[in-house]
């Protein structure tokens, strides 16, 4: 089952191809050919709603942050359909979700360009042959206590891969979904103010504790990528593939 093939509509998907709901809005932007700083909300429902039927009919399992994504999609357009002046009132005091979704679909597109990126390095470093380091997560602390370190790419996403894996953020999961909205910028200023509180060296699931939804994930993961290129944060990667940070200049 989790290798065939489904053909419906126009286009044609695999039942397991997308990551989340930010996945599947991407492809269908792509398929229907939609330009996503002028996305037709519109048009995007629609082709999101008949993915999710067609799941139903073949008696799959829709995962409860698809039906939300679906919810905030509905919102808009009823929006939409109210009366100019009362439409106008509400924008007064609320973000435009469009505006929102647009910006979180970048964000999202953003971290799957860079984890291509990081993959393929990792994949080219594989062809190489290296003597293995044995150490501890204990012994690397003291042994780099006193300096900056910084890690390669392929290190980086090899264990960004395995913690996505670790907290299951990789497949849908069944939990109740708050929609918690945070930019780059605004998640830097957050880890910045924290590490007065983090010991010298940390751990990127330290970073993660308040994270529970994907997007809240790869917004961090942005922000320390940006944050090790400014040398605000230095990294490396020890043996367990756990990613260890040291704060920087």
């Amino acid at each position: 089952m989790r290798n065939k093939r489904w053909f419906f509509v126009s286009f044609t998907v695999a039942v397991d191809q997308f990551e989340g709901p930010l996945d599947l809005m991407l492809h269908l932007i792509k398929e229907k050919e939609l330009d996503l700083f002028d996305l037709d909300i519109h048009v995007l429902t629609e082709q999101y709603l008949l993915y999710l039927n067609k799941m139903e009919e073949m008696h799959l399992e829709v995962c409860s942050e698809y039906l939300v994504e679906l919810a905030t999609l509905i919102e808009y357009k009823s929006k939409k359909l109210l009366p100019k002046q009362e439409a106008e009132l509400n924008d007064a005091y609320e973000e435009d979700p469009k505006d929102r979704l647009v910006r979180r679909l970048l964000e999202y597109q953003q971290f799957k360009e860079i984890s291509e990126q990081l993959k393929q390095l990792y994949l080219d470093r594989q062809r190489q042959i290296t003597k293995p380091i044995s150490i501890e997560s204990e012994e690397w602390i003291k042994a780099n206590e006193n300096q900056p370190v910084q890690g390669s790419p392929y290190e980086l996403a090899k264990a960004m891969t395995k913690c996505l894996r670790r907290m299951q953020l990789l497949r849908p999961i069944e939990t109740k979904y708050t929609a918690k909205e945070i930019s780059v910028e605004d998640r830097i200023l957050q880890i910045t103010a924290r590490l007065a509180d983090l010991p010298e060296t940390f751990s990127f699931e330290r970073l993660l504790e308040d994270c529970h939804e994907i997007h809240e994930t790869i917004v961090t993961f942005l922000a320390i990528l940006d944050m090790a290129h400014t040398h605000q944060l230095y990294f490396t990667v020890d043996d367990a593939d756990t990613i260890w940070f040291r704060r920087g200049a």
